[in-house]
């Protein structure tokens, strides 16, 4: 199995991570943390997903946010069969995200990320 394959035109959110840690340790012997703002402005420019990436997080069902598939021990068993009659529970912090930052979309990052669109 391969995990994260990169063939020059992919980065992770790892790496952009450390970029954010490698400016904060440079400032902390520097003095100058202006670093650390620019890594974190081309993390929310490349990484987060704005909302023209996520338009249908309106339409999120907060009281049922998930359909159960069960878990299998080998891989032959997959994909495996949703069960929509299982009760999965009720989403315990959208409302109060939604409430607190006044949108639905999702502030987080990407795991991977195409540097270049060599991918589209």
């Amino acid at each position: 199995m391969v995990e994260a394959p990169d063939y020059g035109h992919e980065t992770t959110s790892e790496a952009a991570s450390y970029y954010v840690w490698l400016e904060a340790m440079n400032g902390k012997f520097t003095g100058d943390f202006s670093g650390v703002t620019k890594a974190w402005d081309v993390i929310e420019k490349y990484f987060i997903p704005t909302h023209a990436d996520q338009p249908a997080m309106g339409t999120y069902p907060r009281d049922k946010p998930a359909t159960y598939a069960p878990e299998w021990e080998t891989p032959d068993k997959y994909p495996a069969q949703l069960d929509f009659g299982v009760a999965v529970g009720k989403d315990p912090i959208n409302n109060e995200l939604k409430s607190a930052y006044g949108t639905d979309d999702i502030y987080g990052m990407h795991w991977l990320v195409d540097v270049d669109n060599w991918y589209g």
